[in-house]
């Protein structure tokens, strides 16, 4: 399963397609937004391995600053929501959130792989 995990459900000002598939993050960066929302497959283990693993990104519910931050609303800002009502929402167990700051785009772009790599080995764990 490894070649085959990706990101799921992209969600990203001036792309144009919410299902494109990715194993990484947009070749060009991350264009017209500082915002990046996608869904990890709902193993909760690579969820909290790709959270774990960011080292630039760092993990906060309010997602607004200069510094580059990422949250799992399933867990944080949309805890208090029964999963059917947030699931209804597209608030999903596996969707993340980053907020994109001022840190070189080439170290971010590293970081992101790195971490969605480290989550796929303990989705095919």
């Amino acid at each position: 399963m490894a070649s085959s995990w990706a990101a799921e459900d992209v969600l990203l000002q001036g792309l144009h397609h919410s299902s494109s598939r990715s194993s990484s993050p947009p070749e060009r960066g991350f264009p017209l937004s500082g915002m990046i929302s996608f869904g990890l497959p709902t193993h909760a283990h690579a969820v909290a391995k790709f959270l774990t693993s960011t080292r630039l990104f760092n993990l906060a519910e309010s997602l607004g600053g200069a510094e580059s931050l990422a949250e799992h609303p399933a867990s944080m800002t949309h805890s208090g929501i029964p999963k059917e009502e947030r699931e209804a929402l597209g608030t999903t167990d596996g969707l993340v959130r980053l907020s994109v700051g001022i840190e070189d785009v080439a170290d971010l772009l590293d970081n992101v792989r790195q971490a969605l790599k480290k989550s796929m080995r303990v989705e095919t764990a």
